[in-house]
């Protein structure tokens, strides 16, 4: 096994010891059981597209619970500020910066998988048994395959997200300043696709001023909706083509590369006293 590896390996696995000793993802999942659970009391007041309204609230319980351990737990494990403890870095034998990113970015995505495989798991156990309770006319149809796509373009763009904020740990010190420094790139990638859809499709001559620059923003706010599968898990759709599929994951996963790329850089040129 090359040294490099196994180094990150012991970093991640410290990393992964730490969020699990803290109880990072016990309180989520519990809080995301409560949410799902409350949720269920509501199902029966809904007139129509049961199956709709029920997907669409597992999903959004999920991308919540999973943001707010990346802007909580990742971004206090890996901002830096005076009280920084390096216990990690010591107990992992020497590393350079680069294991460094690379072994608390690994640890934390796998923190982050555990997370999501375990609200997957409990958000297809509720729309299964909502399906099970009405009648099929309101919960027609629902594709085991679009559920387990969707849940991966989720993870997908969260380990976005959390890159970026292993970047930004590395620019700036203090936790809460990276927590709004990520806050800020999370909004500005959700609200430019709607700026950019409403002014492109509006007949102003600034569209075609500012269409160029709102399409080359993406480069470095990417729009997440090309993960999003989940509104034709409750549909007979036909399945994406592998094309479609190995373009908007390669991409994404690109764009993850670029990220820790410069996320090393800057910690290999950083003081960290």
């Amino acid at each position: 096994m090359p040294k490099w590896f196994s180094h990150i390996s012991s970093y991640a696995h410290l990393v992964l010891l730490d969020g699990l000793r803290r109880h990072a993802l016990v309180g989520l999942v519990l809080l995301a059981l409560a949410g799902q659970v409350g949720g269920l009391l509501f199902f029966s007041f809904i007139p129509r597209d049961v199956g709709r309204a029920a997907n669409d609230f597992v999903f959004s319980i999920g991308w919540l619970t999973g943001i707010l351990f990346i802007f909580f737990h990742a971004v206090n494990a890996s901002a830096w500020g005076e009280d920084r403890k390096v216990i990690h870095a010591i107990l992992a034998r020497p590393v350079s910066r680069s294991e460094y990113v690379l072994g608390l970015f690994s640890g934390l995505a796998v923190l982050l998988l555990l997370l999501d495989v375990i609200l997957s798991l409990l958000g297809w156990g509720v729309l299964h048994f909502i399906k099970s309770e009405v009648d099929p006319y309101y919960f027609e149809f629902f594709s085991n395959g679009y559920y387990w796509l969707s849940w991966a373009g989720v993870f997908f763009a969260q380990l976005v997200v959390l890159s970026i904020v292993i970047l930004l740990s590395g620019l700036v010190r203090g936790s809460f300043t990276v927590l709004l420094l990520s806050l800020s790139y999370y909004f500005i990638c959700n609200g430019l696709p709607v700026v950019r859809s409403s002014l492109l499709g509006a007949d102003f001559s600034t569209s075609t001023n500012y269409g160029p620059l709102l399409q080359w923003m993406t480069a470095i706010f990417p729009d997440f909706d090309r993960l999003n599968y989940k509104i034709l898990v409750v549909t007979n759709a036909s399945f994406p083509s592998m094309g479609e599929l190995s373009l908007n994951f390669g991409v994404t996963l690109i764009y993850m590369v670029i990220a820790l790329f410069a996320a090393c850089a800057v910690y290999n040129k950083r003081d960290l006293k």
